[in-house]
């Protein structure tokens, strides 16, 4: 009887700790979401610069195509930025399908095992950083075209002012 009394209060007391695991784990799986939320607010700023940006880069390619341009690295440019506009589309489409499967996976947190909690815990920790590290290179690729873009603007419309205009200044 005594060897029933100890197995049973070892069972508890391993269940006790499975629980606070477990609850312990579904605290950082609510922190993970409120990371993720924030993720999504600042996506949802990246998708709006992203399309400002993306109809600019229009504006001007239409200007460029009207205009005579003696420096065809304008061409070769726009171009090149083209690729790169097309690429941070496909990231921020891939990073709201990531963002859509975590809140999916909210739903039967609580009842996967504490292995299984800590497996899509680290995963989900692994795709916001991939996700922080994304939007801070197509940051750094925004600046770069939108100063490029600026570069070409002011170029442009020097160039073809009326030659009185250029005098002038």
């Amino acid at each position: 009887m005594k060897k029933f009394m100890i197995i049973l209060f070892s069972m508890a007391v391993l269940s006790a700790c499975g629980d606070n695991e477990k609850e312990s784990l579904s605290k950082e799986f609510d922190d993970l979401m409120a990371q993720n939320d924030s993720i999504q607010k600042v996506h949802s700023e990246f998708t709006s610069a992203h399309e400002q940006l993306k109809q600019n880069h229009s504006s001007i390619s239409q200007q460029l195509e009207t205009m005579q341009v003696s420096d065809s690295s304008y061409f070769e440019q726009m171009a090149q930025y083209e690729v790169v506009l097309k690429k941070h589309e496909g990231m921020l489409t891939g990073h709201e399908e990531m963002m859509k499967g975590h809140q999916d996976l909210k739903n039967d947190f609580g009842n996967l095992s504490s292995d299984e909690m800590k497996a899509q815990i680290s995963k989900m920790q692994e795709v916001h950083d991939e996700i922080m590290n994304d939007h801070s290179s197509m940051k750094s690729e925004h600046e770069e075209m939108m100063k490029t873009h600026d570069e070409i603007r002011k170029n442009l419309i020097d160039s073809n002012q009326p030659d009185e205009m250029n005098a002038e200044s």
